[in-house]
């Protein structure tokens, strides 16, 4: 079964002129437009892109949504650098919408994304949300690429979109989902490609954001999920450590894509968070 995304804004492509990378991104502008309203701005994780975000795009109708792909997944291409080069990158595509107030949310890799820049927009950023995350995995750059990651790419190689979307999904989840989040959430990946697969991995591999959660002063809200076998706990309590005025809220019977496996519950979150900023 292949998952309808027709209800999702049409994919569109921003091209920086001064690095020449491409990012492609889906805006939705809100029902009712009031200026008031803070934009959304939503980050995929290692098994997603742009798409990952169908149910708030739906549910957040009232507000601005902009969702984002990493690169080498949708349509952006494969930047130079690493994560803290492509928030450079999303900080011009921002700034070329002309969004001046928004809320971030960002999941797993892309909440990594999200704690680089959240700092750099300043006060163009009146929120922070860090879904199923941590602040990677602080490898030196002269280390190879782990062996998973090469495994995932070799998989990919082998493996025609349906089996490796599976595969993905059966590896990022520990019970199995209905029919209909199987089918969304194996169709997502299914598209990912190896360049992708390579840029998220090192992205990954080698970040740190520890530098950059001490300069955060903005309202934050980290939610976990109590079946996830991605994030670890002891990656999970550092990050929460590390944020000492952010508020946490787990989810239960839900795992890594708890945004599609209980999308009622953490929109019902998120829209609580959005009221206080």
């Amino acid at each position: 079964m292949t998952f309808s995304f027709e209800k999702l804004p049409e994919l569109q492509l921003f091209t920086n002129k001064r690095s020449k990378n491409t990012i492609s991104y889906r805006l939705q502008e809100p029902k009712c437009v009031n200026e008031e309203m803070q934009t959304l701005v939503f980050l995929h994780g290692f098994n997603g892109s742009s798409k990952s975000w169908y149910y708030q795009f739906i549910h957040f109708d009232t507000h601005k949504i902009v969702s984002i792909d990493a690169p080498g997944f949708g349509a952006s291409t494969v930047h130079q650098g690493g994560m803290p080069e492509f928030a450079n990158e999303v900080e011009q595509l921002l700034e070329h919408l002309g969004i001046t107030a928004a809320i971030i949310v960002g999941h797993s890799m892309g909440g990594m994304l999200a704690q680089l820049l959240a700092p750099r927009l300043s006060n163009k950023c009146s929120g922070l949300v860090l879904s199923c995350t941590h602040k990677g995995r602080a490898k030196p750059k002269s280390e190879p690429l782990s062996q998973e990651i090469r495994q995932r790419m070799t998989d990919r190689i082998n493996l025609n979109d349906e089996d490796f979307g599976s595969l993905r999904i059966n590896r990022m989840l520990s019970s199995i989902p209905s029919d209909r989040i199987r089918s969304f959430l194996v169709s997502i990946a299914g598209d990912i490609c190896i360049d992708g697969i390579k840029w998220g991995g090192a992205a990954i591999q080698y970040l740190d954001t520890s530098p950059y959660l001490s300069t955060l002063t903005l309202p934050i809200l980290i939610i976990s999920a109590d079946d996830d076998i991605v994030v670890k706990p002891e990656a999970l309590g550092s990050l929460i450590a590390s944020l000492p005025t952010a508020h946490h809220e787990e989810m239960s019977g839900v795992g890594h894509a708890p945004y599609c496996e209980d999308a009622e519950k953490f929109n019902q979150i998120l829209e609580q968070f959005i009221a206080t900023c």
